[in-house]
């Protein structure tokens, strides 16, 4: 039987989460992003794609080498008439059976430069794409901090709720204990009642709330949502600060390191080439190619073998002259210069939106910071003037609604100070993002 037990014991204990009950820290979360969220994981596959366009448009320049059989059944050949003296005779053209083998060796000699500007365009694109994948690494990483801290706000929250629902069940305690020795009446007992069944649902929606936020997080970083892991924090603002630059000092930094402006300077030089590419259709192309043949003909209804087989070999230059395209070529041509010219518009709307997308974050990580320094003066002090009313109710010297007010004034200064402390992490870690970093929290 203990054979067995410890046998189930071992079962259970292999068969849960890795991260189960244990701590996660942010930066853990981060990882595990990366490696599991499913639209970092489709950026990276879009590289790996953007990597074999590069492949696929430099063959467009090397030779092809293309091998082919082709069967042709003639059920009715066409006939010649040929006059001998006085009579006539009439000659087959063909034979029934036809079959012929091929291999063609085709090489581009110029295509209109079309060719090597679509292989340049696929080397941007591929840059581009690394651009663009480091990007989206950096959203997300954000997304995992606000959702990381989210949970650290919810889980404090409902901790202050559950204070509340505490004092206010002491409070009821001690009431009741006046009431039996008559220094209160009834309707006190009532009062605390009362404010006793009020938190309750408030203390209720916290819980809610932070199982949502877990499960977001468990959503995020790629873990089953009912995953019990516990977070990691520290109410330190000293590792959020950030030193007195000037905005102009910021802004300069941002555009040598926000990889938003190298994409958008890329995709101003894919249109460029892309003019060079449409304006392929005016010019001509020229290829050269070699054939080497095989054919076989017969009448006679069978396989061809190795003696029916007759060779031919040929090479040849093709010269194609565009002359007129219904007007495709001048409207490709128009087309691509409109992109050329709306991304360099968008490059310029780029460095506007992020000139403000720092400034903002600036200005926010400043109002957090100073918020979140206000708010811990003011839960010391309604700590304090808590205690203060606690006796001065006990000794009879103030009313009951004294308490509350008091009990409520704790309740509100906590509450605002974890939304401070969240607004400070996440404005930090959101200036850190505009700003062009890496590493968005230390």
């Amino acid at each position: 039987m203990i054979k067995v037990m410890t046998a189930i014991v071992f079962l259970l204990t292999i068969s849960l989460p890795i991260y189960a009950g244990m701590p996660l820290t942010v930066d853990e979360a981060t990882n595990l992003a990366l490696q599991n969220n499913e639209s970092y994981l489709s950026a990276k596959e879009e590289l790996i794609k953007a990597k074999n366009q590069v492949y696929e448009v430099r063959a467009s320049a090397f030779p092809q080498l293309n091998a082919g059989v082709s069967y042709i059944r003639n059920w009715e050949l066409p006939t010649m008439s040929i006059d001998f003296g006085d009579e006539q005779q009439e000659l087959k053209m063909g034979t029934d059976h036809s079959w012929t083998s091929e291999l063609t060796l085709t090489q581009p000699l110029y295509n209109g430069g079309s060719v090597f500007a679509a292989w340049g365009i696929a080397k941007l694109y591929r840059k581009y794409s690394e651009f663009l994948l480091e990007s989206q690494k950096r959203e997300l990483k954000l997304r995992v901090i606000e959702s990381y801290y989210s949970v650290v706000m919810t889980n404090e929250l409902e901790r202050v709720a559950a204070q509340a629902v505490e004092l206010a069940e002491d409070n009821l305690d001690i009431v009741k204990k006046m009431n039996v020795q008559g220094l209160i009446s009834d309707y006190e007992v009532l009062m605390a009642e009362v404010r006793l069944a009020n938190l309750k649902p408030a203390l209720i929606k916290a819980k809610s709330d932070t199982k949502i936020t877990k499960q977001a997080l468990n959503s995020l970083i790629g873990l089953d949502l009912n995953e019990q892991v516990d977070v990691i924090w520290h109410m330190d603002s000293t590792e959020y600060f950030i030193p007195e630059y000037d905005l102009d000092s910021l802004k300069h930094y941002a555009v040598e390191n926000r990889p938003e402006l190298n994409m958008i300077d890329l995709e101003a030089k894919m249109r460029k080439k892309n003019i060079t590419v449409a304006s392929a259709g005016y010019r001509p192309k020229l290829n050269f190619l070699t054939t080497l043949q095989y054919q076989a003909q017969f009448d006679d209804n069978k396989w061809p073998g190795r003696s029916d087989w007759i060779r031919s070999y040929y090479s040849g230059i093709t010269l194609d002259i565009p002359i007129f395209d219904s007007w495709r070529t001048p409207s490709k041509v128009k087309q691509a210069k409109i992109e050329y010219k709306q991304a360099q518009l968008n490059k310029q709307e780029l460095e506007d939106n992020l000139t403000l997308d720092i400034e903002q974050s600036w200005w926010n990580y400043q109002a957090a910071r100073e918020n979140f320094a206000t708010q811990g003066q003011s839960v010391e002090m309604a700590r304090r003037g808590l205690d203060i009313a606690r006796v001065r109710f006990q000794n009879g010297v103030s009313t009951q609604l004294e308490l509350f007010e008091a009990e409520v004034a704790l309740s509100t200064a906590e509450n605002y100070r974890i939304i401070a402390f969240y607004d400070l992490v996440v404005g930090y870690a959101s200036l850190m993002k505009a700003i062009g970093e890496d590493r968005l929290l230390r």
